[in-house]
């Protein structure tokens, strides 16, 4: 618990980073789906969608008790015959009433390719124990998710800030057997005894003053190990500069390191949206 409460402490101050893309930007189509996994359909496959698409639509859910909200955005032309890729977004800590938008924006990047759902923590900030409010509400939001909608449950995908990458990470670990890769930045949790083993991509800032890199260095680390990768040779450099990915990782579990330097605590949205999509949508 003690260790939670640090780890809580030290993602608490997130910035809204770098200018979100503008929802109406005509929106592009990404591609195929991400990955060549074979798709798995859910329950709510089939049944049609009467929210409005291409925006984040609030939708609550009863857990441990009382209401909680999550909300989902549809891509414009949503098929609900068609199983998509879905990404779960945890945001960075926030007083505000819409904490949940302290997110790295992807509508633009994922074009009609996939879902997006961004959760809200019950507090400011996300707490990680598997004694608290969060993690069940995660799972009661993926529950009710894939049972309204059409989504691929062989591409669940997560992303998260600051709090949210410690949310996250700790879902890498929880719910590494439902995840198939996720994406974090300036915020990491070291993590083992995991279920099942996921790709990771981590960015951190060399000179955030709110959470130190050491958080996610030590994360990098663990995945390293968990994922089976080569810590002995220099990882490699990607077509997404300043970003290295390690050789030997077990088979679509890759490993990518991003470290930046004069950025602080930003969410850094130009540099993380491309490369967010990039790497989980080529998860196979």
């Amino acid at each position: 618990m003690l260790r939670t409460m640090v780890v809580l402490a030290l993602a608490g101050c997130s910035s809204s980073g770098g200018g979100a893309q503008a929802d109406d930007q005509p929106e592009p189509d990404a591609g195929t789906d991400a990955g060549t996994t074979q798709s798995i359909g859910t329950a709510g496959c089939n049944k049609p969608s009467t929210i409005a698409e291409k925006a984040y639509v609030m939708r609550s859910i009863t857990v441990g008790g009382g209401s909680r909200d999550y909300f989902i955005r549809l891509p414009m032309g949503y098929d609900p015959t068609k199983p998509y890729p879905v990404i779960y977004q945890q945001h960075g800590c926030s007083s505000g009433a819409n904490r949940e938008t302290n997110n790295v924006p992807l509508d633009n990047q994922v074009g009609t390719s996939a879902i997006i759902v961004r959760g809200k923590a019950a507090g400011q900030c996300w707490d990680t124990a598997t004694t608290g409010p969060d993690i069940p509400y995660w799972d009661a939001m993926v529950a009710d998710v894939e049972a309204t909608w059409c989504i691929d449950a062989a591409k669940r995908y997560a992303t998260g800030y600051s709090s949210g990458s410690f949310m996250t990470h700790r879902l890498g670990c929880l719910r590494a057997d439902k995840l198939r890769g996720f994406a974090t930045i300036a915020g990491g949790q070291a993590e083992s005894n995991c279920p099942a083993t996921v790709g990771a991509l981590l960015i951190h800032d060399a000179n955030d003053n709110t959470v130190n890199i050491s958080a996610s260095i030590a994360a990098r680390d663990s995945l390293l190990t968990r994922n089976g990768c080569d810590k002995t040779t220099a990882p490699t450099p990607t077509d997404h500069p300043p970003c290295v990915a390690y050789s030997g990782c077990a088979s679509g579990k890759p490993v990518v390191w991003c470290q930046t330097s004069g950025k602080d605590h930003d969410r850094q949205d130009a540099l993380a949206a491309p490369i967010f999509w990039d790497f989980l949508s080529k998860l196979d």
